[in-house]
């Protein structure tokens, strides 16, 4: 407790502020101000009205609007940047309310992302290879210790604020073709540019020119967050997505916290792939959610979600150990919509009642997904894109789908620790690996780890350095139904017919798919799951097998299996990843049978077992779902758990309810009636 003093003399006690690390749900706002006509900030805002906020959410902290991306700050600043006209400070209000109640204050600040300070100082704005200026600030520009700096400095001063979490940071980044930008590649790298500046993908030069951006953008973050905490040692600092899928790299800055913003947009299968993303850096870590729709009916109205949708979004974060925000839109002049704020009390009471059997825990290591940082950066056509996610965010829900508890790593979270993980997955790559990966990935399936390749161009890479087994390209003729043809009407052009197929289970369960390859195994002990086809009558030829190799075991599903499922899944693709990886290794939770989506997660908290039990049934993938009020059940589940012994008990969390076991060669087999939208068995 913090003591104050009263007006009166007599002593009260403020409630302590957690610090971000110990923080499990909060709520965001902000409008990114922008002067219009009339406008006054602070018009319409009462503190009883920030009172009513504190006390019917609850949250461990509160992110307000300060600095958006069009440069003006929503609080009376003492910087030449400050909104036109003010009648009430939001700022000071909202870090009176907070400090009373002890709820943490941290301000949203946009960083590289500033188009009234480029507008007005185009010297220190990204000129772009057209000629024109962005509005992106340079790295080392005047603008961060003249202007960015000592404005969160005021922040921190005047209003005692906890952390500051700066929005439009890695991901604004441009790059820039001033001629001393350019100057300083040449001197740096050595490279001799003769006069021809790398604008375009594919350009001599381009992947360099990229990461000496990337590294100037480095340096700015290390730059700021090191002064920043050198002048303010308990200021929290955030700079959203860093160090996430957007920059999927080893944490090399100071930064207190990492977080992103989840797209508004099949939000569960979004937070599902970031939240893993950030989850293996090892940081205290968030992930909001939106809670509202955008481009609806091609109109700029954001519909708000049901808070039933939002629960099952912060389901995908928390079951993971990290915590949870939602972004709740504030009006221009800085006042919340307390209507949609008392909607979600249900979501409050939703998130304390599990915190105790999640927050903070850490995936139990089995199946771990490479996401190669050498790939990805040779993939992007930006410094901190997001290009070609989409084939990672559709086999993590892949993955989730069929059941199993997935961690994404990258190198540098595997190097060394490759034999700590069961079953590693190399998805689609764009460009490559090193050769020091491919050579510990190797040496990993030689000492006994299962390996599970899967992609077109990733199979012919690794048929290439020699992982025991050949690969083909498919390319019979298809045999086509005449009703499909162009005669009747259907365009179809040359590219589908040569590149499409069926593909079978055990030659039934047929789907369709492209680009996909005859794999050969040298192993006589292959297995085959999958085979394509030409038609539906024809013999077919492997495309998923897996083998012995070394100790360890391979298997290979020679088609881009995760973009497919992402653009459009078939119940086949499922079945395929659950009937190779229950050959591969033997998993720690399963899940036996269950009627409906249900994604599993091991996680384990103070040393005891907590199965995170997720249901990923309803419309959150589909882009014609706006709201749904209910989201269906997943009824009849049953699992098993490996364990060296009987549990004590087994609970049913957060319900404490008592579920009945049975224990029978190494493993415990129980049932579940349902889970609506997250529950925990905790294993006692």
């Amino acid at each position: 407790m913090n003591i104050s003093v009263e007006s009166n003399g007599n002593l009260t006690k403020e409630p302590q502020i957690k610090r971000r690390k110990d923080c499990f749900f909060g709520i965001h706002s902000d409008f990114h101000a922008i002067p219009k006509e009339g406008l006054v900030i602070g018009a319409t805002l009462k503190e009883s009205d920030i009172r009513e906020i504190c006390e019917c959410l609850k949250p461990d902290f509160v992110q307000i609007d300060c600095k958006g991306h069009f440069g003006w700050a929503s609080y009376p600043t003492k910087m030449s940047n400050a909104m036109p006209s003010f009648k009430a400070d939001p700022l000071m209000l909202w870090r009176k309310v907070t400090k009373e109640y002890g709820i943490g204050l941290y301000c949203h600040f946009s960083g590289v992302y500033d188009e009234k300070y480029c507008r007005e100082h185009p010297e220190d704005a990204v000129l772009n290879a057209d000629g024109n200026y962005e509005s992106a600030v340079l790295p080392f520009s005047k603008y961060y210790d003249e202007y960015f700096i000592p404005q969160i400095s005021e922040l921190a001063e005047n209003y005692n604020i906890d952390g500051v979490w700066i929005d439009g940071d890695c991901w604004s980044v441009k790059l820039d073709y001033r001629p001393e930008t350019l100057s300083e590649f040449e001197l740096q790298t050595g490279i001799d540019l003769g006069g021809k500046a790398p604008k375009n993908f594919g350009d001599p030069y381009y992947y360099e020119y990229l990461e000496f951006t990337r590294e100037r953008f480095r340096k700015s973050l290390r730059h700021y967050t090191d002064i920043l905490h050198q002048k303010h040692p308990e200021l929290q600092i955030c700079s959203n997505w860093a160090f996430s899928d957007h920059m999927p790299e080893k944490v090399c800055a100071n930064v207190d916290f990492l977080s992103g913003d989840l797209s508004p947009i099949n939000a569960v299968n979004s937070a599902r792939y970031a939240g893993r993303m950030i989850a293996q850096q090892n940081m205290p870590w968030d992930l909001m959610s939106w809670n509202f729709r955008y481009h609806v009916y091609d109109s700029l109205l954001i519909p708000p979600k049901h808070p039933v949708q939002i629960m099952q979004e912060a389901a995908s974060v928390i079951a993971l150990g990290g915590a949870f925000q939602d972004n709740i839109s504030q009006f221009p002049d800085a006042t919340h919509n307390l209507e949609q704020i008392k909607n979600l009390v249900p979501l409050a009471k939703f998130m304390r009642e599990r915190e105790p059997y999640c927050f903070q825990g850490k995936q139990i290591h089995q199946a771990a997904m490479l996401v190669s940082s050498y790939d990805r950066y040779h993939e992007l056509h930006m410094p901190f894109d997001r290009k070609g996610k989409s084939k990672f965010i559709g086999l993590t829900g892949l993955f989730c789908d069929a059941g199993q508890s997935l961690e994404l790593v990258g190198e540098y979270t595997l190097k060394d620790h490759y034999h700590q993980y069961p079953l590693i997955i190399v998805p689609e790559l764009y460009y490559g690996l090193d050769e020091e990966t491919v050579g510990d990935l190797k040496q990993y399936a030689l000492n006994g780890g299962s390996l599970l390749i899967i992609g077109t161009k990733t199979s012919r890479l690794f048929a290439e350095k020699g992982f025991g087994f050949e690969v083909e390209k498919y390319s019979e003729q298809m045999e086509i139904p005449n009703w499909a043809s162009r005669s009747i009407g259907h365009d179809l052009g040359p590219e589908v017919l040569n590149r499409s197929c069926y593909f079978s289970l055990g030659g039934h369960d047929f789907g369709v798919t492209t680009d996909a390859c005859k794999v050969t195994a040298g192993s006589k002990n292959a297995k085959v799951y999958g085979e394509l086809h030409h038609s539906l009558r024809s013999e077919g030829v492997p495309f998923a097998v897996s083998f012995g190799f070394g100790k360890g075991k391979i298997a290979v599903i020679s088609i881009d299996l995760g973009i497919q499922y992402f653009i459009g899944r078939q119940y086949q693709h499922c079945r395929l990843i659950q009937q190779i990886t229950s050959d591969l290794y033997s998993p720690l939770a399963k899940i036996e049978s269950a009627c409906g989506k249900l994604e599993l997660v091991c996680l384990e908290k103070n040393g005891r077992l907590m199965i995170q039990l997720i249901n990923a049934n309803g419309g959150h993938s589909d882009v014609g779902c706006i709201s749904e009020d209910s989201i269906p059940p997943v009824l009849d589940i049953s699992l098993s758990i490996q364990a060296d012994a009987p549990p004590e008990k087994l609970l049913l969390q957060p319900e404490n309810k008592r579920i009945d076991f049975e224990y029978k060669n190494g493993r415990i087999y129980c049932s579940i009636d349902r889970v609506n939208i997250h529950n925990i068995i905790e294993v006692i």
